[in-house]
């Protein structure tokens, strides 16, 4: 645990119910909770909470952008920028979001961020974004991992949450509720490019030419 507390994307991961559907089926299974929610909207509220939450320090800056390619359209997206060192250790998102920047603005925009952090392509780069999260609360003390080992197949980790460190948390949700209503009601166009370059930026890594995955 940090002295700083818990990031705004570690609040939506731990109290995930709060911020993505319920899932019908499959869907991400909670640590904290144990309900299961849609990986798809888990994942865009990490991004947009950690990216909201180091805006709202004053870290990063957030800029709604157009670029025209070949003069024929223009591909919209939203511009990050730093502005400041960060005063505290980030961890998880944050810390993913921040280290991925690289000071250009033609390279800093947020599906371009989205593709860094994940590596490039992945089969489900959802749940890729989602354990990011996940192992910074490893990290910091609010979940556990007790790995299996297991012969010819893949070590299965049995995940706990801290329940102690978590439960006085559950005041933080309103918190980060209205740090992100305070951005959309600050600038609606920039909130919404924001939450429409996130779905497509993760949807542009999927490992496939079909992209259409059921979380339901």
């Amino acid at each position: 645990m940090t002295e700083e507390g818990p990031s705004a994307s570690d609040i939506v991961y731990l109290f995930g119910e709060r911020f993505a559907g319920k899932a019908r089926l499959g869907g991400h299974p909670l640590v904290y909770g144990g309900g299961k929610v849609k990986a798809n909207e888990l994942a865009e509220q990490l991004l947009i909470a950690a990216l909201a939450g180091l805006a709202s320090k004053g870290y990063l800056g957030l800029e709604a952008a157009e670029e025209k390619k070949l003069g024929l359209f223009t591909s919209k997206d939203v511009l990050v920028t730093r502005l400041q060192p960060p005063h505290e250790t980030l961890c998880g998102m944050e810390a993913a979001v921040w280290d991925n920047l690289t000071g250009d603005p033609k390279q800093d925009r947020v599906r371009d961020l989205i593709s860094r952090i994940t590596g490039g392509e992945r089969i489900n780069p959802w749940t890729y974004l989602v354990d990011i999260t996940r192992e910074g609360l490893l990290e910091q003390g609010y979940l556990n991992a007790d790995r299996e080992e297991l012969r010819f197949r893949p070590d299965k980790v049995h995940w706990s949450a801290n329940e102690d460190l978590i439960s006085p948390l559950q005041g933080q949700v309103d918190q980060v509720k209205a740090e992100l209503s305070s951005l959309e009601s600050r600038d609606r166009a920039l909130y919404k490019q924001l939450l429409d370059s996130v779905k497509k930026g993760i949807k542009d890594m999927v490992e496939s030419s079909d992209s259409d995955f059921d979380f339901d």
